[in-house]
């Protein structure tokens, strides 16, 4: 491996390291938030929401098997 190629390489996983950084940091915010909320007794939960998801999941599972 060339020198060039080591610092490229160098400088993509820093790269990578400070996106997964600002995304774990994001997602442990969230995760605080949503632990609040329940202790609070303010979370809330969209039914139509979850629905939603729970049916777009379905059809895709079904989609996958009929392959």
């Amino acid at each position: 491996m060339e020198v060039s190629d080591r610092e490229k390489w160098g400088a993509l996983l820093d790269e990578t390291r400070r996106a997964v950084a600002v995304l774990s940091g994001g997602r442990a915010r969230r995760i605080e938030q949503i632990r609040s909320a329940l202790r609070d007794g303010t979370y809330r939960v969209d039914g139509k929401q979850v629905a939603g998801k729970m049916v777009s999941d379905a059809v895709r599972e079904l989609r996958e098997r009929s392959r």
